[in-house]
């Protein structure tokens, strides 16, 4: 099942989408994950990290989510960089499992 790719984009006349299963799709699901603390969703109390990038808490629990709600991958790392104006990047590696 195809999803919206967030933020959105119009492409002839209509919103764009992501094909489910590309590497694409998988990675707006972490990056949505990364931005949803946990008790955020009522119906998925669990689904979220709580800060994946400044604790190392914070990227087990990442870890653990992404095992979790989306099982079709596995996390392979997750890397933290801060430049010299402050500004914090976070990378995330996976790989299919299926």
């Amino acid at each position: 099942m195809d999803s919206l790719r967030v933020p959105f984009r119009f492409v002839n006349g209509g919103i764009e989408k992501l094909t489910d299963g590309t590497d694409e799709y998988y990675a707006q699901l972490l990056a949505l994950t990364c931005q949803i603390r946990p008790g955020e969703l009522p119906l998925t109390p669990d689904y979220g990290a709580a800060d994946p990038v400044f604790s190392e808490e914070g990227k087990k629990q990442l870890a653990f989510t992404a095992g979790a709600f989306i099982s079709e991958i596995a996390l392979t790392a997750v890397d933290i960089d801060q430049d010299d104006l402050g500004r914090v990047g976070i990378a995330i590696s996976f790989a299919r499992r299926i």
